[in-house]
């Protein structure tokens, strides 16, 4: 099992911070990694909202089944994804801090049935890779909310 943290404080109130990355329609124009947003559920973001995201990942597509897992409003969330023999949680916490929001993100891989030593070399290989990516999204969505109008 992996576990990888980022965080960033964005200067926005909990409430619109929380509702600018539960807008999971309008993500892609809002995060330079995902290329391709198709809701598969129709109303507000909630436990059990599912939708696939497209990610181009060294030069291909690549989507994924998303599924919100655990939600909790303004306060936190989980997305959860199943690819290749893995289960992915990335859960976001949500915390004001003054007038702004400190968001806090952690992608964990854990084996869906692989054998558990399996996983141990792929953590190592991609976790640079994934932090790396985790702070560009989490960076991108700052940058779009913090230059929107409110």
């Amino acid at each position: 099992m992996a576990t990888i943290t980022v965080a960033n404080q964005i200067a926005a109130p909990l409430h619109r911070v929380f509702e600018w990355f539960t807008d999971i329609g309008s993500g892609s124009p809002h995060v330079d990694g995902i290329k391709k947003i198709e809701m598969m559920t129709p109303g507000r973001f909630g436990l059990g909202t599912k939708w696939l995201e497209t990610r181009e990942l060294l030069g291909v597509a690549d989507s994924a089944e998303m599924e919100v897992t655990s939600f909790e409003r303004d306060k936190t969330y989980t997305i959860t994804h199943h690819k290749g023999g893995l289960r992915i949680d990335t859960a976001f916490w949500f915390e004001p801090v003054g007038e702004a929001t400190k968001v806090t993100v952690e992608f964990e891989l854990e084996s869906d049935g692989l054998p558990p030593g399996l996983l141990a070399p792929l953590n190592w290989a991609i976790a640079g890779k994934v932090r790396d990516v985790l702070g560009h999204d989490l960076a991108d969505l700052k940058e779009s909310l913090e230059t929107s109008p409110s």
